[in-house]
């Protein structure tokens, strides 16, 4: 499969942009139908739907930019040439929850109550665009003999490894976790919509932080171009301390509303 889907004169559209544009869509039709369930104002959604995608997308090219300086020093243009692939799920995370947060104090609203809506459409986002890895054959594993190994073209295979025909396809793996945890989050959300008091707000999108980081932890393992701190994978770094984080303020907001009440 080209990269190219079709072309209208001299105008192409990738793939990638395309798979892009489609989680980008099925994001917003599932944080409007958490709007419609929780009652809560389409207006404000709107508003944060046409911050937070620009944003989004900025800083997780931003991230990855800055990680992978030494790819876009010799040719900067580079940078702007997104159909390319080089997106940063941790980059795009950091904008969407700035630009919910920066909103949300600006507006007077309830940023923990915003997060939770938005989360579930982010995960089935993310479980869709990794297939745009697929497309343009990058963020796969190390070589495997298994049923499920992906076969990558010569010209994309890393120095040492073009003897090998069949890499893990972290991609799959990494959209078949995002789909799981966007199974549960609706689950968990339903369940909250019905019962209010079972859940601090803002659990939604701790869960999801907390799932992901575990699954990022496991996955990147697998991963054959992982950024490197040290002699460590920056994704697990990150994945860590997001982790940590989330964990502890997860049990923290659940017992403080146990113990106080609603906690926004």
């Amino acid at each position: 499969m080209g990269k190219i889907a079709f072309s209208i004169g001299t105008i192409h559209f990738s793939w990638f942009g395309l798979i892009l544009a489609t989680a980008i869509l099925a994001a917003c039709a599932i944080s409007w139908y958490q709007v419609r369930l929780r009652r809560e104002n389409v207006d404000t959604l709107l508003d944060l739907t046409l911050y937070s995608i620009p944003i989004g997308i900025f800083s997780a090219r931003l991230y990855y930019v800055v990680v992978n300086w030494q790819l876009y020093a010799g040719n900067p243009r580079e940078i702007l040439q997104l159909w390319h692939g080089g997106l940063a799920i941790h980059g795009a995370l950091i904008g969407i929850a700035l630009t919910i947060w920066l909103y949300s104090l600006i507006n007077r609203i309830s940023f923990w109550r915003w997060a939770d809506i938005v989360v579930p459409g982010l995960a089935f986002a993310q479980a869709i665009g990794q297939w745009g890895n697929f497309i343009n054959q990058d963020a796969f594993g190390y070589p495997t003999d298994a049923a499920w190994g992906i076969y990558i073209d010569y010209i994309y295979r890393p120095s040492g490894y073009e003897q090998f025909d069949f890499f893990h396809p972290t991609f799959l793996y990494e959209s078949g976790w995002g789909l799981a945890i966007f199974i549960l989050l609706i689950t968990v959300s339903r369940l909250t919509i019905r019962k209010p008091s079972t859940l601090a707000s803002g659990s939604l999108f701790l869960l999801y932080l907390i799932l992901y980081s575990l699954g990022r932890l496991v996955i990147e393992e697998f991963r054959l171009d992982s950024e490197m701190l040290g002699e460590w994978r920056l994704a697990q770094l990150v994945s860590a301390i997001i982790l940590i984080w989330s964990g502890t303020l997860l049990a923290w907001r659940n017992k403080k509303r146990r113990k106080n009440g609603e906690v926004v």
